[in-house]
């Protein structure tokens, strides 16, 4: 018995020839707390009230490059000192604002990262190819009682693992047929991105952060323009949100925070 009611259209389809569902009756059927384009609607605005909620003042957006995700006067409501901090001096550099930029490799041993109070990231993570050591890069430049926010693609979804299996040039040759961006296409490794699976959490418990958050969403719309695929895909995701699954979900919100009582880094 699923746990929401699914519309007529969705009912056993596929069993029929000819079978069609678009994908406005594809989110429809999800639960809205559940649905990949609740994440990405909602995304500013839970990281705009986590911020407010725990009353941070210096946030760093790591990974924030050309398109930080808060505008200056958001920054400004919020009573913060905003940073963003990308690898690429180039992207950086494109931005219109805000005023302290920082140069580093988030998951690089010797990242040396100023102190934050409350740092997030937002389709960052699969990119970085150590993310055990990004998240203790984050634990050491983040202050105790500080808090770390985290968006990101997850494995198994089956449009992932053909993207880090597929070579880059090829996965974005594909990306722009099927789901063309504006931006440049990275390589996607997917380092620490899945759901809340046990091996997950106690690899980020170990060092040190208390796992405070961990929403996971499902379906995503890159397969929307291959018919036949996407209604495979669509039927896929509705079983695997019915169930709520851990290991086959498609993005997540990650919250973390550091203890109260963790010793200050040097």
């Amino acid at each position: 018995m699923s746990r929401w009611e699914i519309p007529e259209i969705m009912q056993g389809y596929g069993d029929v020839a000819g079978a069609h569902v678009t994908p406005e009756q594809f989110q429809n059927a999800l639960p809205r707390e559940v649905s990949f384009a609740t994440a990405f609607g909602g995304f500013t605005d839970f990281c705009r009230a986590l911020i407010a909620e725990g009353g941070h003042k210096r946030v760093c957006e790591i990974g924030g490059g050309r398109r930080p995700l808060l505008a200056r006067d958001e920054a400004d409501a919020l009573g913060i000192d905003y940073a963003i901090l990308d690898i690429s001096q180039s992207e950086l550099d494109r931005a219109a604002w805000p005023e302290e930029r920082i140069v580093a490799d988030v998951s690089a041993p010797t990242a040396n990262i100023p102190s934050f109070d409350f740092v997030f990231s937002r389709m960052l993570a699969e990119h970085v190819p150590d993310g055990h050591q990004m998240h203790r890069n984050l634990f050491e430049c983040v202050s105790p009682g500080g808090r770390a926010l985290h968006f990101f693609p997850t494995l198994y979804s089956p449009a992932f693992v053909a993207n880090k299996l597929l070579p880059t040039g090829l996965s974005s040759r594909l990306q722009q047929k099927f789901a063309p961006r504006s931006h440049p296409k990275f390589p996607a490794l997917y380092s620490m991105c899945v759901g809340p699976r046990r091996r997950q959490l106690r690899q980020l418990t170990d060092i040190g952060w208390e796992v405070e958050q961990y929403r996971v969403f499902y379906g995503d719309s890159y397969l929307d323009r291959i018919p036949v695929v996407r209604d495979l895909g669509y039927r896929f995701w509705l079983r695997c949100a019915d169930r709520r699954s851990t290991l086959f979900c498609s993005f997540a919100f990650l919250v973390l925070r550091k203890p109260s009582n963790a010793p200050i880094s040097p």
